[in-house]
C-alpha cells in the first residue's frame, strides 16, 4: 500500500519514491506527497521525475495503493522524484484553513450552524451554511472576526482519533455529510483554542500564514444554502 505522507506533513514539496506497480493508466508508488482531492479541496498538480518528467494528470483508487495517472514509461523498481506544484498547493492550504475559521465563527455566532457544502479554488473558496438568511453585512462582520482571529497566530495541529471517540463529540463533524462507515480512524485538525474538526484536507501550520481574508460575495442558493465566497491576499 502507498504510504500517505501528506496526512501528517503538508509541507513536503519533493521526495523520492519507488514504483511498486505499473498499470495501464499510471503507477503506484511506495509513498506519496500528492493529495488526490476530496472534501472540496482539489487534487494536487505536479511531476514524477525519472529520466524524464511525467506530468501527473490525476489520481485513482486501487486496492494496492494510490494510482498516479501518468503516461507510460516507468517500470517497477524505478526510483523517482515526486515534485508538487507548491504555489498551487499552498494557496489551497491557506484557503482551506480560512474556511475552518469561517465555519468556527459562524458556528459560534449562529449556534451550531451546519455547513451544507463547500469548495476551494486557487483564487477563492466558499462555504454554504444552513441559515435562514446571511446578508452581506452579516457576512462582513463574520469576516472581520475571522481576520482578527487569524492574526492572533493560532497553531494548526494534526492528530488522529478512533471512530468511536469521534462519534461521542458531535462538534467534530460540522458538516451535514454522513461519516463513511468504512473509516475507523479519523484525522482531527485543531486550530489553537478556536476550532477542532474531523478533516482529511491540507492546512497551513499557523493562522498567520493565511493572510488577509476578503469577502467576495454572498448568495442565497435556497433553503439551507446561504453561500459565502472569500478570497485571500
Amino acid at each position: 500500500m502507498t504510504e500517505i505522507l501528506y496526512l501528517e506533513n503538508a509541507y513536503l514539496k519533493e521526495i523520492e519514491a519507488i514504483v511498486t506497480h505499473v498499470l495501464d493508466n499510471g503507477v503506484i508508488l511506495d509513498k506519496t506527497i500528492f493529495y488526490p482531492g476530496g472534501g472540496g479541496q482539489p487534487e494536487d498538480k505536479g511531476l514524477i521525475i525519472s529520466d524524464k518528467e511525467y506530468s501527473v494528470k490525476g489520481f485513482d483508487k486501487n486496492n494496492r495503493g494510490m494510482v498516479h495517472l501518468i503516461e507510460k514509461g516507468l517500470s517497477v523498481g524505478d526510483i523517482v522524484t515526486l515534485k508538487i506544484d507548491w504555489e498551487y498547493r499552498y494557496q489551497l492550504m491557506r484557503h482551506h484553513t480560512a474556511l475552518h475559521l469561517l465555519s468556527a465563527v459562524v458556528n459560534d455566532k449562529f449556534e451550531n450552524t451546519k455547513v451544507t457544502g463547500g469548495n476551494i479554488h486557487f483564487d477563492r473558496a466558499r462555504l454554504d451554511f444552513d441559515l435562514l438568511e446571511f446578508k452581506k453585512d452579516m457576512a462582513q462582520t463574520v469576516i472581520d472576526d475571522v481576520n482578527r482571529i487569524s492574526k492572533e497566530d493560532h497553531e494548526v495541529s494534526i492528530s488522529f482519533m478512533p471512530r468511536e471517540e469521534v462519534e461521542k463529540i458531535p462538534e467534530l463533524q460540522r458538516t451535514t455529510v454522513v461519516l463513511p462507515a468504512s473509516i475507523t480512524q479519523f484525522r482531527i485538525v485543531t486550530i489553537g483554542n478556536v476550532d477542532i474538526q474531523a478533516d482529511g484536507g491540507l492546512h497551513v501550520a499557523s493562522t498567520r500564514e493565511i493572510g488577509e481574508i476578503k469577502l467576495v460575495k454572498t448568495d442565497n442558493k435556497g433553503k439551507g444554502r446561504k453561500r459565502v465566497t472569500i478570497s485571500i491576499v
